[in-house]
């Protein structure tokens, strides 16, 4: 009885090892499908790496190197990346000049 659960337990630890291997494959993917874009959109691997920091680098490039290769092979010209968009403006905040003092702020400071 006692092997039986042991076994069971041991049985029950190794499937989850499937898991771990799927997140692991399933994260080169997206690597080489951002590195696989990148060379298509005609992005430098430089920009390809500042722009996903999250994602190794080598998932990029194996990605980034089979489109190239793709590329070369099927002769497939480049499509211009679409432009970044311009970071948002910050809003600027309008002085008030010491004369335009409000009524309330004009009682506590004693005119």
């Amino acid at each position: 009885m006692r092997r039986l659960i042991i076994m069971l337990f041991g049985l029950i630890a190794l499937t989850g090892c499937d898991k771990v291997m799927e997140v692991v494959n399933k994260q080169q993917a997206n690597g080489k499908a951002i590195g696989a874009a990148c060379r298509h959109s005609g992005r430098a691997l430089e920009d390809c790496y500042r722009r996903n920091i999250r994602i190794p680098k080598a998932d990029i490039f194996a990605g980034w190197k089979e489109m190239n290769e793709y590329m070369q092979q099927k002769k497939i010209d480049v499509i211009a990346p679409p432009e970044d968009e311009p970071a948002p403006a910050e809003k600027k905040v309008e002085k008030t000049d010491a004369s335009e003092e409000k009524p309330a702020d004009a009682e506590k400071t004693g005119h």
